[in-house]
């Protein structure tokens, strides 16, 4: 048989993905209908439909993934990792030296897998090295559609930095179906451009110097402590609510609290400084022993975390004209 040559350039980039699998997603799922039992007389147990539900299994191991209407399409792990490499072979990005990353979590319930191109990075205000890194998601349960977004990488720290507002959502999809790739392999080539303009609005927080006050609205705003933005609001002092015990009840302000005075030393007291305790958060940031499963160990907890900061940074200057 001849030999047959792919007419995009990144297809050998991409290939040598495939060889490495599905990791932890590397299983089939299927639809079954979905019951109740109802215990009679004599303890004789007897099943009836649920009218227009389904469920989806783990055809490995049978684990429940999900419950959804009759009509719910899903999109397996596999197929949106398959989705998320054809953009990648169908874009124009320097794919030499590409990692990937795939997690799953819930029982295999989400996944997401994470790229990183260390040929595209510039470098950060510090001096830092940040490279592109673009994310999909999936999921059985209903938490996330299928999409596709972009950050950055810091070499030093290994913080994942968060892109400011919508543009960061390249693009989203309930079914992998309706994604038209050469459509979103053209959004992903945009990602160079939003790595750029980024840069520029971090150069321009690394000068602007920020408050005591607005470095700990901060910091609460993104661990949402209620209590420790209560008492800003009733016109607590900020050392007040410090030597509140209640304050760090909060395990989420306690880390960044810790974490803050390392960046301010090294990177000035500005805002750069403040967004780089929070991506710090986001990205390293683990929970007691007790709540590990919902850590940021988990997927689910990491979007979720840098979700969250994309939130709070909006407040920061210039953050809405990114």
């Amino acid at each position: 048989m001849d030999n047959v040559t792919s007419i995009f350039g990144n297809h050998d980039s991409v290939e040598s993905q495939r060889d490495w699998g599905y990791g932890d997603a590397d299983f089939d799922v299927e639809s079954v209908p979905l019951y109740y039992a109802t215990l009679g007389e004599d303890n004789f147990v007897s099943y009836s439909p649920v009218k227009g539900k389904q469920m989806l299994l783990r055809t490995d191991n049978g684990n429940q993934l999900g419950i959804h209407g009759d009509k719910y399409k899903y999109v397996s792990h596999k197929d949106m990792i398959n989705t998320a490499r054809n953009i990648l072979e169908r874009s124009a990005l320097d794919l030499d030296g590409i990692e990937e990353t795939i997690r799953v979590c819930d029982s295999g319930a989400m996944c997401f897998v994470q790229h990183n191109l260390p040929n595209h990075s510039i470098i950060t205000p510090d001096g830092d090295t940040c490279k592109l890194q673009l994310l999909h998601i999936n999921s059985h349960n209903g938490v996330w559609s299928y999409q596709g977004s972009a950050g950055g990488l810091q070499s030093a720290c290994l913080n994942s930095q968060v892109f400011l507002k919508d543009t960061v959502s390249i693009y989203k999809s309930r079914h992998t179906y309706q994604l038209d790739i050469d459509h979103g392999a053209r959004l992903i080539g945009k990602t160079l451009g939003m790595l750029e303009s980024n840069n520029r609005i971090w150069a321009e927080w690394s000068g602007i110097e920020v408050s005591r006050n607005q470095v700990f609205k901060a910091i609460a705003t993104a661990a949402n402590s209620k209590f420790s933005l209560g008492k800003l609001k009733e016109g607590c002092s900020i050392q007040d609510i410090l030597d509140m015990p209640t304050c760090y009840n909060n395990t989420s302000i306690a880390y960044m609290l810790r974490v803050w005075p390392t960046y301010k030393n090294r990177l000035g007291q500005n805002f750069w400084a403040l967004y780089n305790t929070l991506t710090d958060w986001s990205t390293h940031f683990v929970r007691t022993s007790e709540t590990r499963k919902n850590t940021v160990d988990s997927p689910t907890q990491f979007i979720k975390n840098t979700e969250t900061v994309r939130e709070t940074i909006k407040s920061f200057p210039r953050a809405m004209a990114a």
